[in-house]
């Protein structure tokens, strides 16, 4: 189990590093609009964003199209937005659209909830890298962007594991 903790490690620092993760972003316009007097927060290509705690993603039927945050922020030993089933948005638009979405939602209901947006692209990718391999995936089939996890995944780590 070791040798496939290495491998996929491996194999995901050189994919960030061949999609660029290492480089300098390029400037992204996020694609969304906030929806107001609706259930679903907000509406982006790929579906309906609907961001609540657990009892209100209840209600939600899950679904294609739809996707579910659950909002953990008020957490007071680790805030947290987990975005369930993010093994289905493959595209890096689609992630990253979401992604300035949960920030919006942020900018709008303040808590100490605090990630960049670089950090959490490269999470979910080493997430859904870690799911196509079949590794843990009942823990990688959704990504969790707590906190703790804004450092370890970070571009300097990977920078300092391949000396670049």
């Amino acid at each position: 189990m070791d040798n496939l903790k290495k491998k996929l490690a491996t194999l995901g620092v050189f994919i960030v590093l061949l999609t660029g993760y290492c480089a300098k972003q390029p400037t992204y316009h996020a694609n969304y609009e906030l929806l107001k007097n609706e259930k679903a927060y907000a509406r982006c290509s790929c579906g309906d964003i609907y961001i609540g705690d657990a009892e209100f993603l209840k209600s939600i039927p899950d679904g294609e199209g739809i996707i579910l945050v659950e909002d953990q922020r008020k957490s007071l030993k680790d805030p947290n937005m987990k975005i369930h089933h993010s093994c289905n948005i493959c595209t890096r638009e689609d992630r990253n659209d979401i992604l300035e979405v949960l920030q919006e939602y942020e900018r709008e209901n303040p808590t100490p909830w605090d990630r960049s947006i670089e950090s959490m692209r490269l999470e979910w990718l080493m997430h859904n890298l870690s799911y196509q391999f079949s590794y843990e995936p009942n823990r990688t089939e959704d990504v969790d962007l707590n906190n703790n996890d804004e450092e370890k995944y970070h571009q300097k780590l990977l920078q300092l594991l391949f000396h670049v």
